[in-house]
């Protein structure tokens, strides 16, 4: 395993900020992770189509999945989605989340921050449901949810991590039904244990008109 690899851990109420969506030119993008998914997918229930053309895409006929949904791990939420000035939408399903051991954290050389955390990877598979052309983008906006329901903190790694590589779309990520596996690693305080994943994009209420985004997140258990 690689040792040193960057890392960014700033707590604030115990929710850290994983880095937003990018393309290629904003920043270089891990390679995909090869992790296999723990669960078995299953339709989700989205919200009435939405009918929004929008400048470099368009999402007309669009079913999003509405903010504040629940879903099971193995369902997928349809979300709106930008890069480089091009909008569409992609499918978001957490397909499963395993539990580490602190010493796994070691390579990411995060200090007292993370004394006494737990690590979780959510792993995520990312579908693109538009055709639109999102090349070289990567998953950001997704926590680790504690029992509470809160979201956990998190870690942005800058490089790659074996025990959780975040990926990103590679460049053929630029037709419908094209995708790719992404992993968030979270953290659980001592005496919490990470019980499901949340996805929020209130940037994007535009974009998915009367779904109420940035209101809830989308949330699997």
């Amino acid at each position: 395993m690689r040792t040193g690899v960057p890392a960014i851990l700033a707590v604030s109420a115990l929710t850290l900020v994983l880095a937003s969506c990018s393309d290629k030119k904003d920043e270089a993008a891990p390679a995909p992770s090869s992790a296999p998914a723990s669960s078995s997918s299953a339709p989700s229930s989205p919200s009435a189509p939405s009918a929004t053309e929008v400048a470099g895409g368009s999402t007309a006929g669009v079913a999003f999945t509405k903010q504040g949904t629940k879903l099971k791990i193995g369902e997928k939420a349809i979300v709106p989605f930008s890069a480089s000035k091009k909008n569409g939408a992609i499918g978001v399903t957490v397909t499963g989340i395993d539990k580490g051991v602190e010493a796994d954290l070691a390579p990411l050389k995060l200090g007292d921050k993370a004394k006494g955390m737990t690590p979780y990877y959510v792993r995520v598979k990312v579908t693109n449901e538009t055709g639109t052309d999102f090349a070289y983008t990567s998953l950001g906006l997704m926590n680790g949810q504690l029992g509470d329901g809160s979201d956990g903190p998190h870690v942005t790694v800058i490089g790659k991590f074996e025990k959780c590589d975040s990926g990103n779309s590679g460049k053929d990520f630029k037709t419908k039904g094209a995708s790719y596996d992404s992993c968030v690693l979270a953290l659980a305080p001592a005496g919490t244990e990470v019980k499901g994943a949340s996805y929020n994009d209130s940037s994007r209420r535009d974009q998915a008109p009367n779904t109420d985004y940035g209101k809830d997140s989308i949330s699997w258990k």
